[in-house]
C-alpha cells in the first residue's frame, strides 16, 4: 500500500515490503534471526530529507524526538539506540540498525494529533530490530515459517504501542482509527493480521496497562511520580 504503520510489514500495494529469500547457500543456513531481520528490516530506505528545509515540521521532529527517548526507555532500550529521520515517505519504518523513519506527508498531515505521531512511533520502537541479531539458533526456515514469525513481530510491536501509549496517558484511540482506516489493509498480506485484530490487540494492551497504571498510582504514589515515563528524561 501506499501508507503504512508498520515497521516491516505491507500490503500488496507497499513498495516496502518485505524481501523474501530466493534462494540459499545448503551449506551456510542464515540464523534464524538474520532471517527475521532481512524479512522485516532489510528494505529499500526511502530518501532521507533534510529538515532544514521542512521547517513546518520541524516541532513535529522536536516532539517525537522528546518522546523517543521516553519509548526506548519503556522498550528497556537506550535513547542512542534509535536515531529519528525526517524521510520522503508516507508514514514510518525502521531499519535493522535502528534508524527510523518518519514520513514527512505523514507528519504534515498528523500535524495537529500528537497521540497518533506517538503511537506511530512507538509501533516502530516496538519492533527492537536489533534484538534479532541474539536468535543465533540456525534453521532454513520456510516462507510459511518467517510470515509466522512477522506475525508474532508484528503483535509485539501492536502490543508495545498499546502498552507504551497507557504509560504515557494517551489516548489509543487515534492509531486505532488510523489504522482501520487504511482501507488498503482490508486483505493483508499473509505475514500480518486484519487491522480489526490489531485494533483489538491494542486497544487490549492499552486497557491492561492502564488498569496497571492506575493501580500503580495508588499503591506507589512516590515511585510514580519519581519514574513515571511520562515525567522522567529517559533513565530509569
Amino acid at each position: 500500500m501506499s501508507r503504512r504503520i508498520e515497521g516491516g510489514l505491507s500490503s500488496q500495494l507497499n513498495p516496502f515490503g518485505p524481501q523474501w529469500p530466493t534462494s540459499k547457500d545448503p551449506g551456510q543456513i542464515p540464523s534464524v534471526g538474520e532471517q527475521v531481520q532481512r524479512a522485516l528490516f532489510s528494505r529499500p530506505l526511502p530518501l532521507v530529507l533534510d529538515p532544514a528545509k521542512f521547517p513546518m515540521l520541524a516541532e513535529q521532529m522536536r516532539l517525537l524526538n522528546r518522546y523517543k527517548k521516553k519509548l526506548a526507555a519503556l522498550a528497556g532500550d537506550e535513547d542512542d539506540d534509535y536515531t529519528l529521520n525526517l524521510a520522503d515517505g508516507p508514514i514510518a519504518q525502521i531499519d535493522e540498525q535502528g534508524n527510523i523513519y518518519m514520513g514527512a506527508q505523514f507528519l504534515f498531515a498528523a500535524r495537529d494529533n500528537p497521540e497518533l505521531m506517538v503511537g506511530v512511533l512507538a509501533h516502530e520502537i516496538g519492533h527492537r530490530p536489533r534484538r534479532w541479531a541474539d536468535y543465533k539458533v540456525r534453521k532454513d526456515l520456510t516462507k510459511e515459517d518467517l510470515e509466522a514469525l512477522c506475525r508474532h513481530e508484528e503483535t509485539r510491536a501492536d502490543l508495545f504501542s498499546g502498552r507504551a501509549l497507557a504509560e504515557l496517558e494517551m489516548s489509543a484511540e487515534p492509531l486505532v482509527q488510523f489504522l482501520l482506516n487504511q482501507t488498503q489493509l482490508a486483505t493483508p498480506h499473509p505475514e500480518y493480521f486484519p487491522p480489526e485484530v490489531r485494533a483489538q490487540v491494542i486497544r487490549d494492551a492499552h486497557m491492561s496497562r492502564g488498569y496497571a497504571l492506575e493501580s500503580r498510582k495508588k499503591l506507589f504514589p512516590d515511585y510514580e511520580r519519581l519514574h513515571s515515563p511520562k515525567g522522567h528524561l529517559g533513565e530509569f
